[in-house]
């Protein structure tokens, strides 16, 4: 007798529930037409999309609930009758599950399914090797997550077909707050609720709720990153393929985790390294959350010490950072000087509440223009093999910047 047929028999006889694990096993191999009668879901909230390091064949979605029901997520191909069920990881209140074997550039949708109900569907589209559009926030730590909601949902409706979103770190106040990660979540949900989301850690999520320095616990249980190789730093920094770009999205809080998880530089250096040797799509981009100035000084600081010959020596094409809470681009910057060629430096604006008033200095190319007025921005940045084209723009469509950076000139 085989396992299927068994298994069936237990189910026949009304035995299943003896035998959960031979039950669940049996549904996850099991190719069908989706049920149309199951009633709706209603617990189930912060749907994401979380990036994977091949982002054409993989991807992972999480959620988070507060029922104990024995989920599944059902998927399918966009025009194809049958449907699978994936397997679900649970972690205290938040579920993961990655799909994998999944085809470039296609479109696929799925459902959370508990039993005799189910969540609406919602689309998942694969990446491709060609052109696309994303969408780059920074600093959306709020007091009133509104502003946050705000930010998302303008750039979520003037760029619908945005297919990448990252937050360049800070993404909450405090990152053991976990008020705080609900709140951003439900402000994000609009934004996130069809896209790839790839974050990226900032100072912010390295405090606890006494405001000391903390191991970013609460932003690790949020997302499930790509592994990076490091022992003590899975989640910390990690990187990934979409379309015509690499990205690698690196850690800058030294100050916050130094003490208590040391090794973090030598980690990512090592790691660097060894991905950028192995980087074969046209442009490397890099997402970090301190930037490299230091305005109050108007001289390179502590992070520009750490990355600027690194990254000159790997070539890297564009860095975006945050921290500061104010757009600036600067150009390119080779050895410590503007120049004609190498890496290409933003600081993206800030998309919460919180803001600071940094002094312009002769290094940027652009600043944004009422400092003290400065209101909540984004970029939308458009990736094809021969250029990155970039527009900065506030929540009240007032353009910040636009240019258009190619293998040796900008525009």
């Amino acid at each position: 007798m085989s396992r299927r047929l068994f298994i069936k028999i237990l189910v026949a006889l009304g035995l299943s529930n003896f035998f959960p694990r031979l039950t669940a096993a049996a549904r996850l191999d099991e190719v069908h037409a989706p049920r149309t009668d199951l009633e709706p879901l209603t617990d189930v909230k912060f749907l994401r999309q979380i990036i994977t390091r091949d982002s054409r064949t993989s991807r992972t979605v999480m959620w988070q609930s507060e029922s104990a029901a024995d989920f599944f997520l059902e998927w399918q191909a966009v025009g194809e009758e049958s449907a699978h069920f994936a397997e679900v990881v649970r972690r205290e209140k938040i579920f993961s599950c990655t799909l994998t074997e999944l085809k470039p550039a296609s479109l696929y949708r799925f459902r959370i399914v508990a039993g005799e109900f189910a969540t609406a569907w919602h689309d998942l589209l694969t990446a491709g090797d060609g052109d696309f559009r994303m969408l780059i926030f920074a600093d959306s730590q709020c007091e009133h997550y509104d502003v946050w909601r705000r930010t998302a949902d303008v750039a979520h409706e003037n760029f619908p077909e945005a297919e990448l979103v990252t937050v360049v770190g800070d993404l909450v106040d405090n990152g053991q707050a976990d008020y705080q990660w609900r709140a951003w979540h439900g402000a994000a949900e609009n934004l996130l609720a069809s896209r790839t989301f790839a974050p990226v850690m900032g100072n912010h999520e390295c405090y606890g709720v006494d405001w000391f320095n903390a191991l970013p616990t609460g932003y690790l249980t949020q997302f499930t990153l790509p592994d990076n190789g490091a022992k003590n730093f899975g989640g910390y920094f990690y990187s990934f393929d979409y379309g015509a770009a690499h990205f690698i999205a690196l850690n800058t809080q030294f100050v916050e985790l130094d003490a208590l998880n040391p090794g973090l530089q030598s980690a990512q250096e090592y790691f660097l390294r060894r991905d950028v040797a192995n980087a074969n799509r046209p442009w490397k981009i890099v997402f970090m959350h301190k930037d490299i100035y230091d305005y109050a000084r108007d001289t390179f600081n502590d992070i520009a010490d750490e990355f600027l010959e690194l990254f000159d020596e790997l070539e890297i094409d564009a860095v975006f950072t945050g921290h500061l809470h104010t757009y600036r681009n600067r150009g390119k910057i080779f050895a410590r000087r503007k120049s004609a060629h190498g890496t290409a430096y933003v600081m993206c604006g800030r998309a919460g509440d919180q803001k600071y008033v940094e002094p312009p200095s002769a290094i940027d190319d652009v600043t944004a223009p009422d400092l003290r007025g400065e209101v909540e921005s984004f970029i939308a940045l458009d990736v094809s093999a021969d250029e990155l084209h970039l527009t900065a723009q506030t929540v009240d469509g007032i353009i910040l910047d636009d240019f258009t950076l190619t293998k040796g000139t900008v525009k």
